[in-house]
């Protein structure tokens, strides 16, 4: 599949999920191959995009949904995290020449525009509204 078609197919409901479970299996596969000790289960991780994503689409500042985002970004951050740390592990155990772990300036652009968001949103909550 071409990487724009990729990107636009995660509009179709569910294909997304999939997309997830065929990544990790992928990196498990790898991961497997080349004996490593770290494991990646697939199917854990599709379940922690779908707990991402089932409070995605939401936008209020009732406690219950302020709760929901919390779970929202637990489950991201530890789907992110699952999958880059075993992508690390399998860029460590494998043939060839040592690969240097390193931060691109576009990486922490990324980590910025983040943090920026996730500083509006808090501040969205706990700063009183005004007319």
């Amino acid at each position: 599949m071409q990487p724009l078609g990729h990107a636009l197919s995660l509009f179709v409901p569910g294909y997304g999920y999939w997309q997830v479970y065929r990544h990790f299996a992928l990196i498990a596969s790898g991961l497997e191959r080349l004996g490593a000790n770290t494991k990646v289960d697939p199917f854990s991780a599709t379940i922690g995009v779908v707990l991402w994503s089932l409070t995605f689409l939401h936008y209020s500042a009732e406690p219950i949904f302020v709760a929901l985002d919390a779970i929202e970004l637990l489950a991201a951050t530890a789907v992110v995290m699952y999958g880059q740390v075993a992508l690390n592990e399998y860029w460590r155990v494998r043939p060839g020449p040592s690969v240097e772990e390193r931060v691109l300036p576009t990486d922490w652009l990324a980590i910025g525009l983040a943090a920026a968001y996730f500083l509006s949103s808090v501040l969205s909550y706990v700063t009183p509204a005004t007319n």
